[in-house]
Order: structure tokens, then sequence, then C-alpha cells
């Protein structure tokens, strides 16, 4: 019997020469080819991947705390723990989901229904005072105006444009489905990722899909931004890693900022709806919060519905208040809240992170509507501010400038100076910076 050769088995050497500078180009156009190709091929599965990756982010710092703080103790403190601070953290989500079913539904459920069943009411009675109030001549300084020696009547003028007989022909408002309305805005959340199984099972594998998605991402979260940033030459992982510090502190600031105001704005409504004797509060705060994710205007529609409800309703705190009276005072009230909102809060919670005029922001809840409904709509605006750092950091290389100058910003001397300054510097910090650092794997020097 010969000798056994003990000899490591070696790969294939690889034989051909490099790639020249067109090779490379003509490979990465036909890979980023293939990539949009995908996208385009899968977008049905974009609205749930985007939800995990937003509902990741957002708690991956209630990850971090139990990653850091709980499990690093005892036996479990020399171990890479990641894994079970996710777990926990599912485990923290269902009490908090059980608490809210067993607590919270079985009351917004009857204030839902009894909303539900005064909307058609509602709205009947808003289409006859409305085919009465056009019925009526168009009157200046009390004489009605004339055209062609004829009253000007806006009612048939729309009959003779349109053919229609009433205003229901053309505004029918009593179609109006609050709850299939409902449906809809949480389907278009998800989006038809398994359509072709249909039915509950739908919704279990999609939640299956999502929870699978959420939990590689908190738990591996920065791993998969720092290789990335490696695959990118060395001279340009600087640049990318000060790109995604850009982009955390843009997604951070609108997420968390969003849903704060989101939250108060809801209590707050909901608060000032009982007091002034409101029907249906809960609902009404409902609707503030939830229209507060439509950036820059979604406060303002919050005052149409509330309005439309307190004209045909009665206070039950304030004697006597009802009708035009009571729609005045709630659109007042509402109005005024919606700017404590725009000068007082926003500025504070979501500081100058989005910078971006309004005009942006409603361009771009078009555009987002067109491209991905509701969560286009929800999204619009931190989306265009992140093509405004994209545009500003080609915009320095182009003309050979710091795409991101220090900016040194003047002391504010108004009377929430230092209130401001202490929640900029011992709050939003101390919970952004460890949240940016994680993700996007950057690390003090």
């Amino acid at each position: 019997m010969g000798p056994i050769d003990v000899t490591p088995l070696l790969p294939p050497s690889i034989s051909s020469p490099p790639w020249t500078g067109r090779t490379k180009r003509i490979v990465g156009f036909l890979a980023a080819g293939a990539v949009l190709l995908a996208v385009f091929r899968l977008s049905e599965l974009l609205p749930i991947v985007s939800v995990s990756i937003i509902l990741a982010y957002l708690l991956t710092p209630l990850v971090n705390f139990i990653d850091n703080r709980v499990l690093a103790v005892g036996p479990l403190k020399q171990r890479s723990h990641r894994g079970i601070a996710v777990g926990f953290t599912y485990l923290v989500i269902l009490a908090v989901v059980i608490i809210v079913i067993l607590v919270v539904v079985p009351v917004l459920v009857a204030q839902f229904e009894e909303f539900g069943r005064r909307v058609p009411a509602l709205l009947r009675d808003v289409e006859q005072k409305l085919e009465i109030s056009l019925n009526e001549p168009v009157t200046f300084n009390g004489e009605p105006i004339l055209i062609n020696n004829e009253p000007f009547i806006p009612l048939q003028r729309l009959q003779q444009a349109t053919g229609m007989k009433h205003v229901t022909d053309i505004i029918n408002l009593s179609d109006f489905d609050p709850v299939r309305t409902t449906q809809s805005f949480v389907q278009s959340l998800t989006g038809p990722a398994f359509d072709v199984v249909g039915g509950a099972l739908t919704a279990v594998i999609n939640l299956i899909f999502l929870l699978s998605v959420m939990f590689f991402l908190m738990r591996d979260g920065a791993i998969f931004a720092d290789r990335g940033v490696q695959l990118l030459p060395n001279s340009y992982q600087g640049d990318a890693r000060r790109l995604l510090f850009e982009l955390g502190q843009v997604w951070n600031a609108y997420l968390r900022g969003q849903l704060t105001l989101a939250f108060f704005m809801g209590i707050v409504v909901f608060t000032i709806a009982t007091i002034i004797g409101m029907p249906n509060p809960i609902i009404l705060g409902m609707i503030s919060m939830i229209l507060e994710f439509i950036p820059s205007i979604g406060s303002g529609l919050a005052i149409f519905p509330a309005g439309l409800l307190a004209l045909t309703a009665q206070s039950t705190t304030v004697p006597g208040l009802q009708g035009g009276a009571f729609a005045l005072m709630v659109v007042i009230i509402w109005a005024v809240l919606q700017n404590i909102e725009a000068y007082i809060l926003v500025p504070r919670v979501m500081g100058g992170s989005l910078n971006l005029h309004p005009i942006a922001v409603i361009l771009g809840i078009i555009a987002g509507a067109n491209l991905a409904g509701v969560l286009g709509i929800i999204l619009a605006a931190p989306t265009v501010a992140s093509l405004r750092i994209f545009g500003q950091y080609i915009y320095g290389k182009l003309m050979d400038r710091d795409p991101f100058p220090t900016i040194v910003r003047r002391r504010n001397k108004s009377l929430f100076d230092d209130f401001s300054r202490r929640i900029r510097s011992t709050g939003v910090e101390t919970r952004i910076s460890p949240q940016i650092r994680e993700w996007l794997g950057v690390r003090r020097n």
C-alpha cells in the first residue's frame, strides 16, 4: 500500500485576464438593468417590504435596549444575544397588541359603528342643504346678479352644463362607505403580494413574510449596511457612510417625529372633542391621527369631517350649541390646533431634517399617490428629502464643492430658545445617534 497524499486540496486558479474598463461598464449596466427589471416585475412585493423596513427601523431602539441593557447581565453577558433580543421585542409587541384588542378595540368598534350609522344621514343632510343653497339666486348688496337679464342660479347652470337634474346626480355623497374605505386603506399598505392564494390565508402569509423580513432586518440591519458599503471602492466608502448617515437623519427624524405628532394630535383632538361635547370623539381622534401621516395638508383635512359632524350634531356638554354655530366653533378650534402644530410643534419635533418647501412636499404627495397609493403619500416627504440629499451630493461632486458643508446655525432669540435647545441637546440627539450608528455601522472616532 503506497503512501497517503496529505497535500491540501487547493481550488483551481483563475486564468482570465482582468476586465478592461469597457467590460466593467458593460457588466455594470447589465447588472443595473437586471436589478431594475427584477424590481419592476416584483413591484407587488414593494409595499409589504417597505412596511417591514419601516417597522423594523422603528423597533430597532427597543431591540437595542433589550440587547444592551436587559440581556447584558448574568449568563448571557459574554454571548451574542441579538436574536434573543428580537424575540423579546416580538413578545412585547404581542403583549401590547393583546391589551389593545381587549381594552381599546371594543370601544373603538362601538364608536366606529355609531359613526358609520351617522355618516349616511349626515351626507344626505349636506346634499339637501347644498341643493337648497345652489337653487337660490346669487345676490350682491341684496340684489340678484343678472346674466342675460335672468337671475344667476348655480343649480340651473350646473343642470344646463351637465344635463343632471339634482346635485346628487353630480356629487353622490351617500355612496361613501367608511368601512370599505378603511379596508381599502389597510390593503393598500400590504399590496396583493400573494393574491393568487386569496382569503384569510393571504393575510397569514403576508403576516409571516412581514415578521420574517422584520426579524432579519432588526437582527442584521447594521451588517447589511456595512457589507453594502464594503462593496464600493475604498475611496468611496467614506462617501457612502456619510450618505447613509444623512439619510438616517432624515428618515429617523421623519418617522419618529411623525409618530409623535400623530399620537399627540390624536390625543389632543379626542380630549377637546370630549370637552366640547362632540359625538364620536374617539373616531375624530383616530381620523386626526391617521391624517397626520399626510405631510403638510393632512392636519388641515381633519377639519372637514369634524366640521361636517358638528353641523348636524348637538353638543352634549354646552346646552343649546348645535348646527352652524357648533360647526363654526369646531372649525375655529381645529384651525387653531393646526397652526399650533405647524408653527410650534413641527419645528421642535421634526427640526430642520427635511428642509423642504411645502410646494416640493405637495408635488411629492401627488407623485407618490400615482406611484404607490397610500404608502406613497405617507412616504412622500422623506423620499423627496432623500432625493435632495443625493442631488446635493452629485452637484457637489460636479462643482468640486463639499456636498455637505458644515452649517453654523444662528442662535434663536425667541422665548422658546432654551426649551428647544435642551430638547435638541438632551432628547433628540440622545435617541437618534445610537439608532443611526446601529443601522449604518457608523462608529465614533
